[in-house]
């Protein structure tokens, strides 16, 4: 159940994260600045850290359901 909570977590925060990655980018300078190693930080780190830390808080968490 972990690993579907997880990836449910990881999907759903997908569209979030590519938003703080696009506000960050404009914050950072945007388009008017050339590509360089600091645009790994909003256009990758940002999202993928977002997207793993949901995953990881959705394998983490325990849903105590009882099925009866």
């Amino acid at each position: 159940m972990g690993v579907a909570r997880a990836v449910v977590f990881a999907g759903v925060s997908f569209l979030p994260a590519v938003l703080v990655g696009i506000f960050a980018f404009m914050a950072m300078g945007g388009p008017d600045q050339d590509w360089a190693d600091w645009m790994w930080l909003p256009c990758y780190i940002v999202p993928g850290t977002l997207i793993g830390a949901a995953g990881m808080y959705g394998w983490k968490t325990s849903a105590d359901v009882d099925l009866e």
